[in-house]
C-alpha cells in the first residue's frame, strides 16, 4: 500500500508565482537568500515587483543610456498586499560589510556619489533629511504647500511633488543612496540608487489603480 508523504518543515512554493525564488537569476539557493540585499522575502511578489535588478534578464540587451547607467522598467503588482502598507523601513540593508565612516557628512551632503547625471541632492527646509532628486518627467510640476495637499497616487507615500515632503528614515549606510524617484506622470516615491542605477522603489504601481 503507497502513501504520500508530505515534508511540511520545507516551504511548499507555488511555480508559477513571479517571486525572487522562481523567477530571479540573483536568489542564492544554497542560503534561499536574496545575493544582493539582506532580509529579503524571497517568496513575496511584492518585493520582486519593485526591485529592478530582478529585471536584469530581460533588459540586458538593450543599450545603456547616454550617461552609462540603465533605468529599469519595474513590475505591476497584482493583489493588494503589502504596498498598501505603511512600512518605516522599507529599503533592505545591503549584503557585506558596511562603510565605515569617521565622519558622515549626511544630510547636509551626500556620503556617496549618486554616480548618474540627472541626480541633484537635496536637503530639507527642516535640514533633518536628504536624499537625490531623480526626475523622469518632462512636464512642470507644482509644489505643493504640504503632505496633505499634495496629489496622491496609489499609496499614501506616492504623491506629486517634485521634492520628498516626508522623511524617507533610512540607516546612514543606506541615507545617502536614497532617491526622490518622479516617474513620467509626476509621481515621486522613494528609491535606491546603487552604482546609478535605480535597483528598487518603494512601492510599485498596482495594474487596476485608476487617478
Amino acid at each position: 500500500m503507497l502513501k504520500l508523504v508530505i515534508d511540511n518543515s520545507k516551504k511548499q512554493v507555488n511555480p508559477a508565482a513571479v517571486t525572487c525564488r522562481t523567477s530571479c537569476d540573483l536568489f542564492d539557493e544554497l542560503t534561499e537568500t536574496c545575493s544582493i540585499s539582506q532580509n529579503v522575502n524571497v517568496d513575496s511578489s511584492y518585493e520582486a515587483a519593485r526591485c529592478g535588478f530582478f529585471l536584469s534578464r530581460d533588459i540586458m540587451a538593450s543599450p545603456p543610456l547616454n550617461n552609462n547607467h540603465i533605468d529599469f522598467k519595474f513590475s505591476l503588482i497584482e493583489e493588494e498586499a503589502d504596498y498598501l502598507l505603511d512600512d518605516p523601513n522599507v529599503f533592505h540593508e545591503l549584503i557585506g560589510k558596511p562603510v565605515q565612516k569617521e565622519k558622515y557628512t549626511y544630510p547636509n551632503k551626500p556620503d556617496f556619489p549618486a554616480q548618474r547625471e540627472d541626480a541633484r541632492w537635496y536637503v530639507s527646509s527642516c535640514g533633518t533629511y536628504g536624499c537625490w532628486i531623480v526626475n523622469l518627467c518632462k512636464k512642470p510640476l507644482l509644489h505643493p504647500k504640504s503632505l496633505e495637499n499634495a496629489v496622491k497616487g496609489w499609496t499614501s507615500k506616492v504623491y506629486k511633488s517634485p521634492i520628498p515632503l516626508h522623511d524617507h528614515k533610512s540607516s546612514l549606510t543606506l541615507a545617502s543612496k536614497v532617491a526622490w524617484i518622479i516617474d513620467a506622470e509626476g509621481y515621486g516615491q522613494y528609491g535606491l540608487l546603487i552604482n546609478g542605477q535605480i535597483s528598487s522603489i518603494s512601492s510599485p504601481k498596482p495594474v487596476n489603480w485608476t487617478k
